[in-house]
C-alpha cells in the first residue's frame, strides 16, 4: 500500500492525478485488479477522496481529500 501511495504522489498535482492502469499495476508490481482494490484500501483510510476507472482510456484518475486546517495545538511549541 505504501508503493502504490507512492507512485500516486508522484503522479499527482493540485491533489488531482491520473495515470494508466497498466503502468500504475507495473510500477507497483501488482496486477490491475490489485491496483483497484488498493485504492479501494486508500479511500477507507481516508488517505484519498475518491478514483475512478476511466475505462475508455483505461486510465485510472483520483482527487486527494482537501487539507485539513491543523489545529491550534498543533502549533509549534513554545
Amino acid at each position: 500500500m505504501q508503493l502504490t501511495a507512492l507512485i500516486l504522489a508522484a503522479h499527482t498535482s493540485d491533489s488531482f492525478g491520473s495515470a494508466e492502469l497498466d503502468v500504475l499495476a507495473r510500477l507497483g508490481g501488482q496486477s490491475p485488479q490489485q491496483v483497484e482494490d488498493l485504492l479501494d484500501q486508500l479511500v477507507r483510510r481516508r488517505l484519498l477522496d475518491a478514483w475512478q476507472h476511466l475505462r475508455e482510456h483505461d486510465e485510472i484518475t483520483w482527487r486527494l481529500l482537501p487539507e485539513r486546517s491543523a489545529p491550534d495545538s498543533a502549533a509549534p511549541g513554545r
